[in-house]
This record gives structure tokens, sequence and C-alpha cells, in this order.
């Protein structure tokens, strides 16, 4: 048994020898292979352009849960508005946000949001037609090498959604292409962090130029905030529309009890018959009603008033967008360095698998042979 360790461990030894003696046999050509990825590492190292990080830092502060409004749920309910119960509203998960920044309507805000201090740009949409227009040397060779498939699956594609026509349906939003090619690239440039653990919410945009990145950053808070309180005061606004349209339809009602009652008291000043009397009772039972139901509808409007400045969720910025005036990509001697070390694999690879390789091809030939 130790004899036949002892053996297994020798050519253990051999075997690992022998590797690393056909190693030195062709350092030269192993050296040659590494400085060639070297030098290609530095090239792509120094053509691959700088890249500037944008953050914004920021926090919901919701407000207290409040009561005293649950009498609104049945004038609510005859508007056809099913607002549940103002009382405890359930807030927006921050864990949501990210959905927020996902959508159609988050993206098309954000291409038409307004890029300042970039000439020939106005807005984000503006910068990406732009650069398209632009030649880059590394984005053609990334698009035509690395790229090639998606961009023959995209004319595949492209070609298939051009023979297509959608209707307008309500409700779904139809995306045109170009828009589309736009809403991947803000996937490049923005992404939201969410820690919820210490409950604060940040917003980085990464780009070419320090000014987008800051804007972007910037624009991105203010939009997805906006959106959160759209969502947060959906129902209260519905109700505060309905109850505005009632208050100025009582209004005129009342107004016009007002006027009938002071007209036939204007036409009637010297009579005093049972009619006169009943009739001016009636008029006067309208207008008291008419009051009754305008003060009822007013103070109900100051109630969903003060309802949605309780729904409408406060931000507080923990750290503001700043212009960035250091580089946060590209790390220069790392990619020097990956690219040494993907040449050394490479070429020490192909010298321990040459002899294989062949022996394996020769075997296969004299198969087929015979």
């Amino acid at each position: 048994m130790e004899s036949s360790r002892n053996n297994l461990r020798a050519e253990d030894q051999i075997d690992i020898i022998a590797l690393l003696s056909k190693v030195w046999y062709h350092k030269k050509s192993i050296l040659k292979t590494i400085v060639m990825f070297g030098v290609i590492g530095i090239v792509v190292a120094l053509l691959t352009p700088n890249k500037y990080t944008a953050s914004s830092l920021f926090t919901p502060n919701y407000s207290a849960k409040s009561g005293g409004v649950s009498g609104l749920k049945g004038l609510a309910s005859l508007a056809g508005i099913n607002i549940g119960s103002m009382e405890g509203t359930k807030e927006v998960s921050p864990m949501l946000y990210g959905k927020i920044t996902e959508g159609v309507t988050f993206k098309k805000a954000l291409l038409a949001a307004p890029i300042e201090n970039i000439e020939g740009v106005q807005t984000l949409k503006d910068y990406f037609v732009q650069k398209e227009s632009e030649f880059s040397f590394i984005g053609t060779l990334k698009a035509y090498t690395i790229g090639l498939p998606g961009k023959v699956i995209g004319w595949f594609k492209s070609a298939d959604i051009a023979q297509t026509r959608l209707n307008a349906v309500p409700g779904i939003e139809a995306i045109a292409e170009e828009d589309f090619e736009y809403f991947k690239a803000i996937d490049d440039i923005l992404t939201l962090s969410i820690n919820d653990k210490d409950g604060f919410i940040e917003m980085i945009a990464v780009s070419e130029n320090p000014k987008l990145a800051a804007q972007v950053a910037k624009n991105g808070e203010l939009i997805l905030q906006n959106q959160i309180i759209a969502i947060k005061t959906k129902s209260s606004l519905e109700m505060l529309g309905y109850l505005q349209g009632e208050y100025e339809a009582k209004k005129v009602l009342l107004n016009k009890a007002q006027e009938r009652l002071s007209t036939f008291k204007d036409r009637n000043l010297n009579i005093a018959t049972n009619s006169f009397s009943i009739q001016q009772t009636r008029l006067e039972s309208e207008l008291r009603t008419a009051g009754v139901v305008f003060d009822n509808v007013a103070t109900q409007l100051e109630q969903v008033k003060l309802q949605v400045t309780k729904d409408t969720p406060v931000f507080s910025i923990l750290k503001p967008v700043v212009f960035p005036n250091e580089k946060s990509e590209p790390k220069r001697s790392l990619i020097v360095v990956v690219w040494l070390f993907l040449g050394a694999v490479c070429s020490i690879g192909f010298v321990l698998a040459k002899a294989p390789v062949q022996d394996v091809l020769k075997q296969i030939k004299k198969g087929s042979i015979s």
C-alpha cells in the first residue's frame, strides 16, 4: 500500500514538473503574448472614457396617521369614489420605489426633464440623440464585436415591429422603438439603492459628463418623489375634486334660494295673505336647507384639504446632489492588470492544451480513415 501511494505521489510530481518545464520551455512565446495583451490593456485603458458619479441621499418622512375623517366615507361612496378609510392610510413602501423607477411613466418624465449647461441639449433625450451622432471607437468596436449578436436580433425585431401597427388601448402605453433604446440607456446611467435597514434611499447617476450625471440624479430624485406623492394622495385628491364640484354647485343653489326669497319679498311688500305667508315660509325653508347643505359641504371640503396635506409625504434630503469633480471610473491600472492576467491564462492554457488537442485530432483522423 505504501509503495503504491508513493508511486502515485511520484507520478503527480512528475506531471507537475513536466507541465512546469513545458511552460518554461515556451516562456518566450508566453511572455510575448502577455506583453501583447498588456499593450491591448493599455490601449483599452487609455481609450475608455472617464465616468463621473453623482448621487442624492434622501429619506421619506410620512405624516402621523390621523382620524376625524370617517364621516367622508359616506359622501365619497355617493360620488363613486372608493377611498376605504382615510384614517390610517397605508404608506408606499420604499421597497416599491425601484418598481416606480423601472416604469414607463418615470422614464418618459426623465427623458423630458430639463438639462442645463450642456451645449445643444435641453432634455436628456436631446443628450442621447447628440451622443448617437458622435463617433466612438470603443463604442463602435463593442457594438460590432461583443454586441453584434444583439444587433442582428434587434434588426429582426425592429422589422417585425415595423410591420405591426398597434391600435391605441386605454390604460396601455405604446413605446416608440427609439424611446425603448433610450430607456435602456437610462438603466445604464441611473440606479436606485434602497437601504431598508437605515431607512434611506440613494439615487445614483453615472455618466461621461459630470454635469449630466448631477442633473439626472436630481431630476430622478424629484420625479420619483412627485410620483410617490401622486400615489399617496390619489384617493384624497379624487375626493377633493368631487367636493370642490359639490361646493360650487351648492353655492349656486344657495345663491338662487336667496335670490328667490329676496325677489318674492320685494314683489309682495304690502301683502299679508295666508298664501303669501305659506310661500314665504317655504322659500325661507329652502334657503335654510340650502345653507345647511352648503355649510356641510364647505366643512367637508376643508377637512379633505387638510387630509391631502396630511397624506402628502415630505422627503428629507440627507445628502444633496453635487457636481462631481473627480472621476469614479475607469480604474485604468486594474484594466491593465486584468488584461495581463488574461494574457497569461490564455498563453499558458494554449501551451498546455496544444499537444493533447493535437493527439485527439490525430486519433480522430485515424479512426475516420480506418
